[in-house]
């Protein structure tokens, strides 16, 4: 299971204390966890900053051929001849872990009498379901082989409970004889709640199609074992078995971490929105057959595939679910529902990723062509103190004005006042005054080269031993900047960008977990790699 971090929206324009994916469990985790405090996975790059008004969903630019002034100067302009991708390695793949879906889901929501902006969430739960943005983030996400896909949902349900929130409601997690301290049981509580209007004729019995949504309100506190809510995340999905002891039932906890925002009702519908994706495709996350996960496990191959070892540093910037993996920094762009409403989240979508097209949809026409630039290993073998070289290859999936690469230390932990692992310098590039190596005007079809040095031993920290490290190793990032375009994201508006991550082990590591000295490949032969075949997890 994965925990969203807080969203909060204050003044009168868009902005956040977080809105990141938490670092949750394992796809083979029977436990949920989530992280600390740090409200971003990733450092921000690009000297630039923005502000504006209330994100409206568009862009003030339209990115053409001839590149604005950025951190380095003005860019030549890029010719208007023929285009092609320019080869590169593939995104995250995700996987099917043989867990079920939700073909056609009933959102029932479950508000209090002091649950903020309770009718216009009846309103959201209603039609959510059967919106464009559901049928689009979830049409990638078929069991493999003929197997159930997910369509549109019916009208969803609104069940008003009649009675204000408690103080404190503690999750166990269903598992018994877990102490989550003082506080209603939450898990008695979904059950009880889900039963009592069942019984009252105003939602049909559970049939593992339905995902129940509870609002709770800003006075509320919700503990236990995925952590405190508004403090180590902003909403969580779940499963637990029904009262009548064999149907199991997918739910969704959304607090109102937003409480006195002129943009409240949309902190709590983004959240709500990357919980519904991941119930719908994701439905039971604490059991040992999750669904829809990023493709890290090395069950059933009998050993690490080249794709896990490949999706292995993305794992430690909190990739996992399909809302995961468009929760980082760089990819929170947000969305309407339809042509006006609430927003909602851009989700990760396997065949746009495969595509080599902006992984996270729906993609507003305004954000332009997508760009990114890919490294050619996934992981380097290095000692400490080691300097090598790697391959920097730009690309976007149509012609657009040149961006800028900036070179960053994502190693989980190190921007939170630790050392940095890793020291980068472009060949021909420049470092900032802010430190940090850049390269400017670079464009699809480029050759880049990073020097990169390991500075410390990962395995020597122990604070790097965390859920998303599968093993010790430091992680780096090229972050592709686009300055001049700004774009709608929490906060506000700031320069269109993505980045692409890889890890550096030492030989003492990749001999612990299989990698050759050589590191493991990052690129593919054909230019877009499709995911391959998926599997079924039996453990």
């Amino acid at each position: 299971m994965r925990a969203l971090l807080p969203i909060l929206f204050v003044s009168s324009s868009l902005s956040v204390l977080g809105l990141a994916a938490a670092c949750g469990s394992s796809p083979t985790s029977n436990n949920s966890s989530a992280s600390g405090t740090d409200a971003s996975p990733m450092p921000e790059s690009g000297s630039g900053s923005s502000s504006g008004g209330e994100s409206d969903g568009s862009s003030p630019h339209d990115a053409g051929t001839s590149d604005a002034p950025g951190d380095g100067g003005a860019c030549p302009a890029v010719g208007s001849g023929s285009f092609s991708p320019a080869a590169h390695a593939p995104l995250p793949t995700m996987a099917w872990y043989g867990g079920p879906v939700l073909p056609s889901p009933l959102v029932v929501t479950f508000t209090f009498q002091d649950t903020p902006n309770a009718t216009a969430l009846d309103s959201f739960g209603a039609g959510i379901a059967s919106s464009s943005w559901f049928t689009e983030v979830t049409k990638d996400y078929c069991i493999p082989d003929g197997g159930t896909c997910i369509s549109a949902g019916p009208p969803g349900k609104a069940v008003p409970i009649a009675a204000n929130a408690d103080a404190t409601y503690v999750d166990t997690g269903g598992i018994a004889g877990v102490d989550g301290g003082a506080g209603t049981n939450l898990n008695q509580f979904v059950n009880q709640q889900i039963a009592a209007a069942v019984t009252a004729g105003t939602i049909p019995a559970p049939d593992g199609n339905a995902v129940y949504m509870f609002y709770f309100p800003p006075t509320t506190t919700i503990t236990g074992i995925v952590g405190t809510s508004c403090n180590d995340y902003g909403a969580y999905h779940d499963n637990q078995v029904y009262s009548d002891g064999t149907t199991t039932i997918a739910y969704a906890v959304v607090p109102d971490c937003a409480s006195g925002s002129p943009n409240e009702l949309n902190s709590v519908t983004v959240s709500a929105s990357h919980e519904l994706a991941e119930a719908t495709t994701d439905p039971t996350p604490s059991s040992t057959t999750p669904a829809w996960y990023l493709d890290v496990s090395s069950y059933p191959d009998g050993g690490t595939t080249q794709a896990e070892y490949r999706n292995d540093p993305w794992m430690t910037q909190t990739y996992g679910e399909v809302g995961d993996n468009c929760e980082s920094v760089h990819a929170r762009t947000l969305s309407l529902m339809g042509d006006a409403g609430p927003f909602v989240q851009r989700i990760w979508s396997t065949s746009a990723a495969a595509g080599g097209h902006d992984p996270c949809v729906p993609t507003p026409a305004a954000l332009g062509p997508y760009f990114n630039a890919s490294t050619d290993k996934a992981i380097y073998v290095a000692n400490v103190g080691d300097t090598f070289t790697v391959d920097v290859s730009p690309f976007s999936d149509a012609q657009r004005a040149s961006w800028q690469l900036d070179a960053l230390d994502y190693t989980p932990g190190q921007y939170a006042g630790m050392d940095h692992y890793l020291k980068f310098e472009f060949v021909g590039g420049e470092t900032r005054s802010d430190g940090v190596a850049a390269m400017t005007c670079v464009n699809n079809g480029a050759h880049v080269q990073l020097k990169v040095t390991l500075l410390a031993d990962p395995a020597t920290d122990t604070s790097l031993q965390q859920p998303s490290e599968e093993w010790p190793e430091a992680v780096g990032g090229v972050s592709s900047v686009d300055e001049s375009q700004q774009v709608p994201v929490v906060p506000t508006r700031q320069a269109n960008s993505h980045f692409w991550v890889f890890s550096v082990v030492t030989p003492a590591t990749a001999a612990m977990i299989g990698v050759p000295t050589t590191g493991i490949s990052g690129m593919v032969r054909h230019r877009h790699h499709a995911p391959r075949p998926q599997l079924t997890l039996e453990r």
